[in-house]
């Protein structure tokens, strides 16, 4: 189904799919139900437009990405649907490669000696190792830049890094009590957060 991506397969008259909503309702976080209709409608009018598509580029990133900018008659947008979808599409991932690698080096930070590191522990650690191999060194051949070093010295990692944690509970506590309409007693002036912590 997927062969529609490419422009030319999008508008051919034998084109493979005929349907788009076949398509698009398996995918049902990219496009609303009550939008199927209209996205079927753009799917078929692709074909009408095809001459002036003609000069458009080859690529399927740009196609669609160009689809955008065509107007009809009455100077509007001729696709909101059909190149946002198409898009959406293009930008999925189609291998978990990338996930399965970050979860091997997850192991192999995490064993059995280092199974109560902290979340946010292990998360530097990946950060660290993907910085220093984006570099094509290892930790014994990394040399850290003159700024970080300053960074360090001056304390401004530990300060980014103790705002993070304090943005990090507020969002927390304000998560944790956003459905309450009043988080307020009547009596006190004092959020109930902080009689709880």
């Amino acid at each position: 189904m997927l062969k529609v991506l490419e422009p030319k397969e999008a508008l051919s008259p034998q084109r493979s799919l005929q349907s788009i909503i076949k398509l698009a309702v398996k995918f049902p976080t990219l496009v609303r139900e009550e939008d199927l209709d209209d996205l079927q409608d753009e799917w078929k009018n692709l074909l009408h437009f095809k001459e002036s598509l003609k000069n458009m580029s080859d690529s399927a990133i740009s196609f669609w990405h160009e689809l955008r900018a065509v107007k009809d008659g009455n100077n509007s947008q001729k696709f909101k649907l059909l190149p946002d979808f198409m898009c959406s599409l293009l930008a999925l991932p189609h291998s978990s490669a990338c996930v399965e690698r970050i979860f091997s080096q997850l192991n192999i930070i995490k064993t059995k000696r280092t199974n109560k590191l902290h979340v946010s522990t292990v998360a530097n650690r990946l950060l660290a190792k993907q910085a220093i191999a984006r570099q094509g060194a290892t930790c014994c051949q990394w040399e850290p830049s003159a700024s970080l070093i300053r960074n360090v010295v001056d304390g401004h990692c530990h300060k980014r890094y103790l705002a993070r944690e304090a943005a990090r509970k507020q969002k927390e506590v304000t998560t944790m009590y956003s459905d309450d309409a009043d988080l307020f007693s009547e009596e006190e002036e004092e959020p109930l957060h902080v009689f709880l912590q």
